[in-house]
C-alpha cells in the first residue's frame, strides 16, 4: 500500500459556533454535524474530534477543496488516517478543532487534537490492517495453488 505524506502550512486557530463562550470544546450532535456541508460551511469530524475547516484551510490543502468537501457533514477518520497524513498535517488539522462528539477517547478531548501518528497503537483508522492483513494474502496464495492443480490435472 502506497503511502503519502503531507506537509503543510501553518494558520490561526479560528473560531467555531462548536466552542463555548469559555473557549472550551461543545458536543458535537451527528445531527449538527451534517448541516454543515458544503465549501463555505465545511465541518468534519476525525477521531471523534469536530472540525470548522475554512476557505484558506480548503484552497491550502494540497489534494485541492474537493478531496476534502466531500467528506464535509462526515466523519472522515478512516479516508483521513488511510491516507497516511503526516504529524505535521495533524497539527494543521488541529488548529480547527471546534468540538467533540459523543464517544470521543478522554485523551484525545483533553489534548483536543488528533493523535500523533506514534499515539494511534490500536485506535481505529488507517494503516495496521491486523490478522485480516495477513490472512487475506495467505488465501490468495493457497486459491492460486489449489487452481493451479485443478488446471493441470
Amino acid at each position: 500500500q502506497q503511502r503519502v505524506f503531507f506537509c503543510f502550512p501553518l494558520h490561526n486557530k479560528i473560531d467555531g459556533s462548536a466552542m463555548t463562550g469559555n473557549g472550551e470544546l461543545k458536543l458535537v450532535t451527528p445531527e449538527e454535524l451534517a448541516k454543515h456541508d458544503s465549501e463555505k460551511d465545511c465541518w468534519m469530524a476525525m477521531h471523534k474530534l469536530v472540525f470548522n475547516l475554512p476557505q484558506d484551510f480548503l484552497d491550502d490543502h494540497p489534494g485541492g477543496p474537493d478531496v476534502v468537501t466531500c467528506l464535509a457533514g462526515k466523519d472522515a477518520t478512516s479516508d483521513f488516517e488511510d491516507i497516511a497524513h503526516s504529524d505535521s498535517a495533524r497539527d494543521w488539522a488541529n488548529k480547527y478543532v471546534v468540538g467533540y462528539m459523543e464517544g470521543v477517547d478522554d485523551e484525545i478531548k483533553a489534548a483536543g487534537k488528533i493523535p500523533k501518528t506514534s499515539e494511534l497503537g490500536g485506535m481505529n483508522g488507517g494503516g495496521g490492517g491486523g490478522a485480516l492483513g495477513v490472512l487475506i494474502p495467505v488465501v490468495v496464495v493457497v486459491l492460486a495453488v489449489a487452481a493451479y492443480f485443478v488446471l493441470k490435472a
